[in-house]
């Protein structure tokens, strides 16, 4: 069963998207949708990174782009310290 949810995405252009959610239920993520895995460098076992792991119950990359959102409205929504929403460029 989806659990779907909206989603203000940036890239490749700024529109409005619906995922799905991680199973607040899953018994191997505990709802988180994954976790993340130290490893090592095979000859020497020194740490080498680390690893994301997607849980089976989510898949990140799982979204459908619903509506594109203006320029003019996208950079007023980047920019937190800006308190107006109207637009003072023409319509043309």
């Amino acid at each position: 069963m989806a659990r779907l949810r909206l989603r203000y995405a940036t890239w490749p252009r700024p529109a409005i998207h619906l995922t799905d959610t991680p199973n607040p239920a899953c018994t191997e993520c505990k709802g988180a949708g994954g976790w993340t895995e130290d490893y090592g460098d095979y000859d020497t076992g020194e740490y080498a990174g680390t690893e994301d792991i997607y849980c089976d119950c989510w898949n990140p990359d799982r979204t459908h782009r619903l509506l594109p959102v203006p320029n003019w409205i996208a950079r007023r929504l980047d920019r937190s310290d800006q308190a107006t929403w109207y637009s003072t460029e023409p319509p043309f």
